[in-house]
């Protein structure tokens, strides 16, 4: 009796998953992609590649230095965190 019940049980599991089971078929094209499926198909185009745009770098200007100043010697100290020259 256990038997019965159990194949029967394992045979309307079987089916009910083969009835639900999906199948889905996808290709890929030159121009097109697309899948077919059981509620229907989906196409999609693929996008044409632009060609590379030229880049134009505007020449930066000339930089200018100035000369460091000249730092005189002399008897100078720094007195809470001010330089003191006397």
């Amino acid at each position: 009796m256990k038997s019965l019940v159990v194949s029967l049980t394992a045979a309307v599991l079987i089916t009910a998953a083969a009835t639900s089971a999906v199948a889905v078929e996808c290709a890929e094209g030159v121009r097109h992609a697309g899948c077919v499926g059981r509620e229907g198909a989906v196409e999609v185009r693929k996008p044409v590649a632009e060609p590379a745009k030229e880049v134009v770098v505007a020449p930066t200007k000339e930089v200018v230095v100035a000369p460091e100043k000249e730092v005189i010697a002399g008897p100078c100290r720094i007195v809470d965190g001010r330089r003191v020259c006397r």
